[in-house]
């Protein structure tokens, strides 16, 4: 039995014992002597042993694969030993679905490639048909103007010469006949057909006047006119054809490109279920020992369980660890009376359960700056903050998963005036103490207090190297006052506080003292602060209550397996809270608080 239980032990007899019996014997064992020496204040919690650097295993298959295959916990392995085997039957079979969407994709692809192959030639024949009549309409009217216009001109021409002649002629043989006509050396009937033949001729020329007038102005215009609309009309043709061909090479193209996209995606999905299948057998990337991860079962009420054999996994849900053994750290949940002594760097002891006679050297190296979300669900009035330390030695035999005690140094007070924790009684923000005076009357002495450990507080004032207090307020001894009433709220914002991390209250009466729930409470102030009286925990509060009710409702619709080991993980979190009665893995001190 330790100092500390040895006063707490007294306190509850002299409690019990009637009036009579506490007066005699408060005389021999009530009261202690306030010492001074080195105070050691350190914060205890109980976590658990993980790497701090560890190669997490998770499934990176889609979906919710079954585990066929896993590898027995505590396997030590090599680097690409086969570690776990996923269920890959529908993996299998999409993958045989994907290779015919590939292959039918793929025929597609060859099929629009041809058709592409084919329009482009179809078109190729199209405009050069097309171009073939713009090029002869064009043609026909250079053929016409220089060529047959020229001809029937010239043909018209040389019948006006001819006719022409032709007139002249029988105008003389006509003139010719009338003088003979006239010394009647021809008759009358010949002079008459001379002069039906000047006639005709004379016709013949105005016709071939009048043919060549028709030439020039209408049959040339006209023809002309015609040609260059049938010029028109194919070079409209051939743009129509060569826009049509446009259009139908670009749909061809496009069915093409649109079947190489499908190709593409196909091809992407098969590969993908092809890597899929692939991962669904699982390899160390690393040398280690393998730790099964906890799989959660639906609620945080229900617990976790391990990862076994049937158990369904999901994408990048953790398997499996491989943990670097030589870089280990304990997770602990700090409670929030108690969090602002934790800092980063503080120098840590930790004992291992399995190991319980070594001492492991430690340092925080995290504190969570909001509470555990998991904890604070189980139970709304528990706030726990994160804290890992890590292990700064490599011991044999300490692996992922033990349970480890650990003392975290929060200061070291040298020529410390202190006095058992029990001693000191809180009433609001103020601390008092009975002390013992010559005659062996109590006195109630107002006092300011600093840190605590389990054992002792910090007297920073009020109390000298000596003095004797008493454990429990002995018969007779002064009430301790009561709590200062709570502040009215301002109605503007206030223009001086309480300094941040002072504890409650403030304000009034003396310095607030750092207060962080183990001290004693006074008889009156249980309910305002929510604690026990002799420190510990809070409890006591109306809300803490229904939250233990709501915890109580839950923990009955457990099975009994769920609710044992619900149980058994609330012990572990609680094992090594600090005010707990269960003594911490304190290294070895001396009796002024100095490490042997």
């Amino acid at each position: 039995m330790n100092r500390a239980t040895g006063w707490l032990l007294v306190a509850v007899l002299l409690t019990a014992c009637g009036p009579d019996q506490a007066a005699s014997d408060l005389a021999a064992v009530q009261a202690v002597a306030v010492q001074r020496g080195n105070l050691r204040i350190t914060v205890t919690e109980g976590g658990d042993l993980d790497s701090g650097k560890p190669v997490a295993i998770r499934s990176e298959v889609e979906g919710r694969p079954s585990i066929l295959g896993l590898i027995p916990e505590g396997t030590q392995v090599k680097k690409g030993d086969w570690l776990v085997k996923l269920d890959s039957s529908g993996l299998q079979d999409n993958l045989n679905r994907a290779e015919i969407r590939v292959e039918e994709s793929r025929s597609q692809v060859e099929q629009a490639l041809q058709a592409l192959e084919i329009q482009a030639k179809r078109n190729s024949e199209d405009e050069t048909s097309a171009r073939t009549d713009v090029e002869l309409a064009e043609s026909g009217l250079i053929g016409y103007l220089k060529g047959t216009y020229e001809l029937e001109k010239s043909k018209l021409e040389s019948t006006i010469t001819l006719a022409q002649e032709r007139l002249a002629r029988a105008k003389s043989e006509a003139e010719a006949s009338r003088r003979l006509a006239e010394k009647s050396y021809v008759s009358k009937s010949e002079l008459e057909a001379d002069r039906l033949a000047e006639r005709q001729a004379e016709e013949a020329v105005r016709i071939a006047e009048l043919d060549i007038k028709q030439l020039e102005n209408f049959t040339k215009p006209d023809e002309i006119k015609r040609l260059t609309a049938d010029i028109e009309v194919k070079k409209l043709a051939y743009a129509r054809v060569q826009q049509q061909a446009m259009s139908e090479l670009k749909q061809k193209t496009d069915a093409l490109e649109a079947n190489k996209k499908s190709l593409t995606l196909e091809t992407e999905a098969r590969d993908k279920l092809a890597g899929q299948l692939s991962k669904t057998m699982i390899y160390a990337p690393s040398d280690g020992l393998v730790v099964y991860a906890r799989q959660d079962r639906g609620g945080r009420m229900g617990g976790s369980e391990p990862i076994g054999l049937g158990k369904e996994v999901r994408e990048q849900e953790e398997i499996l660890r491989i943990p670097d053994l030589s870089s280990m750290m304990v997770k602990v949940d700090i409670h929030e009376s108690a969090i602002k002594k934790v800092r980063e760097k503080q120098r840590a002891w930790i004992r291992v359960d399995a190991i319980p006679n070594r001492l492991i050297p430690g340092t925080v190296t995290r504190v969570s700056l909001v509470p555990s979300s998991q904890s604070s669900w189980m139970n709304p009035d528990l706030k726990v903050y994160e804290t890992f330390v890590q292990l700064e030695e490599t011991v044999e035999g300490v692996k992922p998963g033990m349970h480890a005690q650990v003392e975290i140094i929060v200061q070291e007070i040298a020529d410390a005036v202190h006095m058992p924790l029990q001693a000191a009684h809180q009433s609001g923000s103020r601390t008092f103490a009975y002390v013992k005076k010559g005659d062996g009357t109590p006195e109630l002495r107002e006092i300011k207090v600093g840190y605590n450990n389990q054992s002792y507080v910090h007297v920073e004032s009020g109390l000298n190297e000596g003095e004797m207090v008493f454990l429990v307020p002995p018969p007779g001894a002064p009430k301790l006052p009561e709590p200062e009433a709570a502040p009215d709220l301002p109605s503007a914002a206030p223009t001086t506080g309480t300094p941040a991390g002072q504890g409650p209250g403030g304000g009034s009466g003396t310095s607030p003292t750092p207060d962080d729930g183990n001290l004693p409470r006074g008889a009156g102030d249980g309910n305002r602060s929510g604690r026990r009286e002799g420190g510990g925990r809070p409890e006591g509060t109306r809300g803490e209550s229904e939250g233990r009710r709501a915890m109580s409702e839950r923990m009955q619709n457990m099975s009994p397996e769920d609710r044992a080991k619900f149980m058994e993980e609330m012990r572990r979190r609680r094992g090594g809270t600090e005010g707990a009665p269960a003594a911490p893995p304190t290294p070895p001190t001396g009796q002024d608080g100095e490490r042997k």
